[in-house]
């Protein structure tokens, strides 16, 4: 087996990282909620716990965005190789959290790694 075959064996299908996508954002805007203000309502506080929920669910969804967006256009080449595998390895660190969560898409649960009891 050639190394792109490896890689290629270990990495999700396009649907499987649209739908990891989409439930990793889901999971940061329902943690956000509480920071989202209507139009006309002052910012939060910089510094502020509000403030700084907002802040870390935004760069979740952009982390998120971006690796998925490397890793399509990696597997659109046909031929995916070292930045689809570091893309996806990233995205599965994120989503390790939710191994157990009953709404993680079909499938999912078995891409991702077991933790270790505490």
């Amino acid at each position: 087996m050639t190394e792109s075959a490896s890689v290629q064996g270990s990495l999700p299908t396009w649907d499987q990282v649209v739908a990891l996508r989409d439930f990793i954002h889901g999971r940061t805007y329902a943690a956000a909620a509480p920071t989202i203000r209507l139009n006309g309502e002052p910012p939060h506080a910089p510094g502020s716990d509000l403030a700084r929920v907002a802040e870390v669910n935004q760069s979740l969804y952009q982390v998120t965005s971006h690796l998925c967006s490397r890793l399509y256009a990696e597997l659109g080449t046909g031929h995916p190789g070292p930045a689809a595998e570091a893309s996806w390895e990233a995205l599965i660190s994120i989503s390790a959290a939710w191994r157990e969560d009953p709404e993680l898409p079909e499938g999912m649960k078995e891409l991702l790694p077991v933790k270790p009891p505490r």
